[in-house]
């Protein structure tokens, strides 16, 4: 016989020398009549191991060809029958090693052999196809070689148990060892990013930091005395040094992003409002050069939404800035629209147009590429480094949206971006009040842009006004002094002061003369603004516009122009239920907004201030606070920091937003409202967030009357930006665990502290109920509150012990990780604490006595 593996077989059916032993057989059988079976059987011998015989040259093609092993295990004898190539695999030759599954073992890698017998294990038990894995191999030279090992079981005996199992083996330590140096080579290249991310760290302050004093230094230099050729001197400089930042910025932010630091942020911020300040930094480009610079936001654009404001203001600032750039005449229009939208995310289109040169169409993809523009002779004439393009597409993508241009040469050009926003759930829903006042009152737009006038136009028109637009100057002063003859004057006037005569400043002259009989706003541009709102001053104009024009600027204008924009404007405010008291209180006159949703401690404070003779009107949450504020007139504000709708710090940033339109509306000075913040909390963090929302001073709760005087007082002070940060009220302990008298010295008032401890009996229950289901139903937010304000209610009556446990809860709720059931505990504490104090709060309502 040819094949060792039939040899081996037959060994093992015959004993012995197997062949010798089947061939006696086969004569015996001979010799007994069977000749016909004997000679079968040697056939089929012959046959069999014919085919053994071309399995096996097949096997060592295989082999030869791919690199790879098939290995047969004989697991009952534990010897490896074929495929010993798996030997010269590592350098030995036939010789060198038994062909036992042992010998394969023992130049197992330790670490692997455990796990090859769990797999093979696991194999035979659940009976898999195969099994795989990658075990290290000792080679004869000593070195370990990495082989992929897949095997499967080829036959079992009668019990199921396996008895063979073919393995093929393959060597991959090529593969390992590339994959070893692809690791080393991204490492390294992280490692090589992180450097240079910290050198663009570095360097991003470094130049900055002396070229913002170069622009700073050179703008004082400029406010100063100088005769025309030092002037021209040192506007070069800082022309030169602002075109050099531009230049810095660029490849700064061009490398973050190529390095992957630049990151997306995800928060809340109002639309409209950040594309109006994006437009409104390069407007002083856009009138120096007597462009037309609008502004089209559509209805249907949500007004706070989820994403990067910094981002999204930076891509809108770099393509008006281009627009601007290549625009000699006309206009640059950035309208907003939304593209698609769902329940949580809302994508919307933001387009800017200009008038300017266009791109050729075959240079329209280039022009996204980074330090390239549409053509060479561009780069000299217009400048720039040609990444601005590139850095607004990185952005875009980085936003989950896409930018794209459309173009024809000498024509203009358009580009569109979108971006996928997120639905804000905790935006407060705007009511459309305001806006329905204005419903069939008729205006009169004086505009020679035909595309501002039509976008302020449609911001009218959706107010339910009736409005007529005139581009021509003549036909303008015609149509108002026909509607004069008429008695029939429009309620509103609109007209573009860089009109020529009779529009213009002509009309609001003749205005004047006329007797102001309509409500004027007069639209300015950045350039002529300074020395045309002395003028309007003169001419009686209480409210202006600045180009380009919101639609909360249109609001605010028109809300102004009804209290202050002409003869016939009669002021009323809302009436206030004061008794003025005699002596020093009957001097106040300053309005006060109370914010507060607490009943007690709105009761407190409003006692407080009619004590000293304020004129207090109270808002239950923010988002009231704010509609009030839009509606009245007030000179402080008193804002409670955690409300539920809207709390105190999304309030004054709403406060303080509406202000900075109006300051853009209103042609006289503008002094911001006084707000100051009352929390229970005193922690150096909060006084930074106060400050840094807008909020001008910062009283602690409990209220003590001297303490909130105090900063009563200087709020009428000279100093509007004073911050005064009043720490809490140290407090002895009493046994009874609550101290009246102490209360009492705070307030001075014995009526006023029963009455305020009354009312917290009677929502006694209803606090601790509150607060108990937050818990248990593990909602921190809502959790938080209520322990936030049981603890300024408890501390109003230093009832110390139960402050501190409610301290505590509302602390808990803001751990990255809570631990609910200690929580748990600490409310039953606090609930205990409360039964204890309780009977002598009720005595003293019942007594007047202090326990």
């Amino acid at each position: 016989m040819k094949s060792r593996l039939l040899q081996r077989q037959i060994e093992e059916l015959f004993g012995g020398d197997g062949e010798a032993t089947l061939r006696q057989l086969l004569e015996s059988a001979r010799q007994q009549g069977g000749q016909v079976l004997a000679q079968a059987v040697e056939k089929l011998i012959e046959r069999v191991d014919a085919s053994y015989v071309a399995y096996a040259g097949l096997n060592n093609w295989t082999t030869a060809l791919s690199g790879d092993a098939l290995v047969d295990w004989n697991l009952r004898s534990g010897s490896i029958d074929a495929g010993r190539q798996w030997k010269e695999m590592l350098g030995y030759v036939q010789e060198d090693l038994d062909n036992s599954i042992v010998q394969w073992q023992r130049l197992l890698h330790p670490e692997d052999l455990r796990n090859l017998q769990s797999r093979i294990a696991r194999h035979a038990s659940s009976r898999d196809r195969w099994f795989e894995l990658e075990c290290r191999l000792k080679a004869k030279d000593g070195a370990w070689r990495w082989f992929m090992i897949r095997g499967a079981v080829a036959a079992r005996d009668a019990d199921g148990e396996p008895v063979r199992m073919l393995v093929l083996q393959r060597d991959i330590s090529q593969i390992k060892a590339a994959e070893s140096a692809l690791i080393a080579a991204k490492e390294s290249a992280e490692s090589a990013n992180k450097a240079r991310g910290a050198f663009l760290a570095n360097m991003s302050h470094e130049i900055r930091t002396p070229m913002n004093g170069i622009i700073g230094m050179t703008e004082l230099a400029l406010d100063t005395e100088l005769d025309a050729e030092q002037r021209h001197y040192l506007k070069t400089v800082k022309s030169s040094a602002e075109s050099l930042l531009t230049i810095v910025n660029d490849i700064l932010d061009f490398s973050k992003i190529e390095a992957g630091r630049m990151e997306v942020e995800a928060v809340s911020f109002l639309v409209h409002d950040v594309v109006l300040e994006a437009v409104r930094v390069v407007a002083v480009n856009a009138h120096r050069k007597g462009l037309e610079l609008v502004v089209d936001i559509r209805p249907e654009v949500p007004g706070r939404m989820v994403g990067d404001p910094t981002r999204l203001r930076q891509v809108i600032i770099n393509l008006v800035g281009n627009a601007i750039k290549f625009t000699e005449a006309g206009e640059v229009e950035v309208s907003v629209s939304v593209s698609k939208a769902s329940i949580k995310e809302t994508e919307i289109l933001v387009s800017v147009r200009d008038t300017g040169i266009g791109v050729p169409a075959d240079k329209q993809q280039a022009i996204f590429d980074a330090f390239s523009q549409a053509d060479v002779s561009t780069t000299r004439r217009y400048g720039g480094t040609g990444l601005g393009l590139a850095i607004c597409a990185k952005l875009v993508q980085l936003m989950g949206g896409r930018i794209w241009l459309e173009s024809a040469e000498g024509q203009g050009s358009t580009f569109h971006f979108t971006v996928g926003l997120r639905a804000d759930p905790a935006a407060p829903v705007v009511g459309s009040a305001p806006v329905a006042a204005y419903r069939g009152r008729r205006a009169l737009i004086v505009e020679d842009s035909a595309v501002a006038g039509r976008c302020l136009q449609g911001m009218l028109e959706s107010m339910g006004m009736q409005v007529s637009l005139v581009s021509d100057p003549v036909q303008a002063a015609a149509v108002m002094n026909k509607s004069r003859a008429m008695d029939f004057p429009f309620d509103y006037l609109f007209v573009d002061a860089a009109m020529a005569a009779p529009a213009g400043m002509a009309m609001v002259e003749n205005w004047r003369l006329g007797g102001q009989r309509e409500r004027m706003m007069v639209m300015l541009t950045t350039e002529n603004q300074r020395q045309d709102l002395a003028r309007l001053r003169e001419l009686g104009v209480a409210v202006h516009l600045v180009k380009p024009v919101g639609g909360g600027d249109v609001e605010v204008a028109l809300g102004l122009a009804e209290v202050s924009g002409s003869a016939q404007a009669v002021v009323e405010l809302e009436p206030f239920d004061v008794d003025a008291p005699a002596g020093r209180a009957a001097v106040r006159s300053q309005r006060v907004l109370l914010v507060e949703d607490n009943p007690v401690n709105q009761e407190l404070a409003l006692r407080l201030l009619e004590r000293e003779g304020y004129q207090v009107k109270v808002a239950n949450n923010g988002a009231e606070a704010v509609d009030m504020f839009d509606q009245g007139s007030f000179d402080i504000i008193l804002m409670d920091m955690q409300m539920p709708v809207m709390g105190g710090i999304e309030a004054t940033e709403a406060i303080r937003s509406h202000e900075m339109r109006r300051s853009w509306v209103i042609s006289h000075e503008l002094k911001p409202i006084y707000i100051i913040a009352m929390t229970a909390n005193v922690m150096e963090s909060d006084r930074e967030r106060c400050l840094a929302a807008g909020m001008n001073d910062y009283v602690a709760k409990p209220l003590r009357p001297e303490v909130l005087y105090a900063a009563l007082e200087r709020a009428s002070g000279d100093d509007p930006l004073r911050v005064s940060v009043i720490g809490p009220v140290s407090v002895r302990p009493h046994v009874s665990g609550i101290n009246l008298q102490a209360a009492l010295d705070n307030l001075g008032d014995v009526d006023l502290l029963a009455t305020m401890a009354e009312m917290l009996l009677a929502e006694w229950q209803g606090h601790l109920e509150r607060l108990k289901q937050a818990i248990e139903a593990q909602d921190a937010v809502d959790a938080r509150m209520h322990a936030h304000t049981l603890k300024s209610l408890v501390a109003m009556f230093h009832a110390e012990e139960a402050r501190s446990l409610s301290a505590r809860i509302e602390n808990d709720m803001m751990a990255e990780v809570i631990d609910w059931a200690a929580g748990l505990q600490l409310f039953a504490s606090l609930a205990a604490e409360m039964e204890r104090i309780r009977p002598h709060l009720e005595a003293f309502v019942e007594t007047r006595v202090m326990p």
